[in-house]
């Protein structure tokens, strides 16, 4: 059953978010398999099994939106870790990451994930739910059935799992500031922070580290780097040149907005993942902005349309 609210969509906080003005919101909710066998067997037996979930989902359309005609280009619009889809509290997600972009034409889609307080760190459940919410979506409006994938911090950790799980659907990534390792790594003598190291409590909540490790199945709290198989953007299709550098090899073309000043996400991180997806060949963009945080600005927005649009 679908929610259909004409409203200014709320934060996190319960503020307005007027960047995308009084619109109309889908609100629906989709169902998913939130099992995962992450170990290795030659057991004769079936394992795998259906544990169904459900997840909160948001879709806008644009004002331009018919049901007949040229369907309406659809993006997958990934929420960062301060961000969820509450249709209770008229949260949106990732959906302002989309601001620009919605108000020239595009529809932009988010979820809950797979966990209801919306940090699933771009695990598989909440690639599948995503994939599920994207089937409803194109099933029941004029959508397109090829899709862009935006995302800011976490939600770039998202977008760039979900186009490597389904490249055969993805025309273009663009994203913001991403989250592209859950391992801290070392690049040309820098430690660049993953969200492993994040151990800080707050307000009795769980650390970052503390959700990587339920929501990747770690058992003992330990790091246990085949769970994250799959789900860690800087190692998917990658390999080890014979010079000791990583090698990227993407599923469409990327283009990374990142802020030299973000204290969350290491700009040196950007810039090594741009590399290592040049050095395979392949094409991507990365666009610094000096003296920028962890936010995004009137210039990403901009530039996010420009690109998307020389795909659709």
């Amino acid at each position: 059953m679908e929610i259909k609210k004409r409203v200014i969509a709320n934060s996190k906080d319960g503020k307005p978010l007027e960047s995308l003005g009084e619109r109309e919101f889908i609100f629906f909710k989709v169902k998913f398999n939130n099992f995962r066998d992450v170990s290795y067997s030659s057991s004769p037996e079936v394992l795998d099994r259906e544990e169904i979930d459900e997840c909160e989902c948001v879709l806008t359309l644009p004002d331009s939106y018919t049901d007949d005609g040229d369907p309406t280009p659809l993006i997958l619009a990934c929420h960062g870790a301060g961000s969820n889809v509450i249709e209770e509290n008229n949260q949106i997600g990732g959906l302002p990451i989309a601001t620009k972009c919605i108000k020239n034409g595009y529809a932009a889609l988010d979820v809950s994930g797979s966990v209801k307080n919306g940090l699933s760190m771009g695990c598989p459940e909440h690639i599948f739910a995503l994939y599920k919410a994207y089937k409803y979506a194109i099933k029941h409006y004029n959508l397109t059935d090829r899709v862009l994938l935006a995302g800011g911090s976490m939600g770039g950790h998202t977008a760039l799992n979900f186009a490597h799980m389904f490249p055969s659907i993805v025309l273009a990534v663009g994203i913001f500031y991403p989250r592209l390792n859950i391992d801290g790594v070392t690049v040309d003598g820098h430690y660049c922070i993953g969200t492993w190291d994040k151990t800080e409590r707050k307000n009795g909540n769980p650390s970052t580290k503390d959700r990587i490790i339920d929501v990747y199945r770690m058992s003992n709290g330990e790091w246990t780097e085949a769970n994250t198989i799959g789900s860690n953007p800087y190692k998917l299709r990658s390999f080890i040149n014979s010079d000791g550098e990583r090698v990227v090899i993407p599923p469409c073309p990327i283009k990374i907005w990142q802020g030299t000043d973000d204290k969350v996400t290491d700009p040196v991180m950007a810039k090594e993942y741009y590399e290592s997806i040049r050095r395979s060949g392949s094409y991507a963009e990365l666009h610094l902005l000096d003296g920028v945080e962890h936010r995004y600005n009137d210039v990403m927005l901009e530039e996010q349309l420009i690109w998307f649009n020389r795909f659709i």
